[in-house]
């Protein structure tokens, strides 16, 4: 079935095909030089562009209504004042 020749179980099956395997973490025999290092880097690189996002968030936070249940925003953002926070 499949056709194809006549090649079938010769000296081509005996190649192995896992070095030409492309793959995205790297294949089979993949350990990066460095890694534990360039992931320290990048998770830094991640906190320091996400922790300016959160207090500007928190900053700019404002709700019409006071929420059923406690939200954990309620902890750091300015705009509900104490009084909220004691209500629950």
């Amino acid at each position: 079935m499949g056709g194809g020749g006549a090649h079938h179980g010769e000296a081509a099956s005996h190649v192995d095909f896992r070095t030409k395997v492309w793959s995205m973490p790297g294949g089979p025999y993949c350990r990066p030089v460095h890694w534990k290092r360039n992931t320290a880097v990048a998770m830094f690189g991640i906190f320091l562009v996400c922790i300016p996002i959160a207090m500007k968030s928190a900053e700019l936070e404002q709700r019409p209504h006071m929420p059923v249940r406690p939200i954990p925003s309620q902890m750091w953002c300015k705009n509900f004042g104490e009084n909220s926070k004691k209500d629950y």
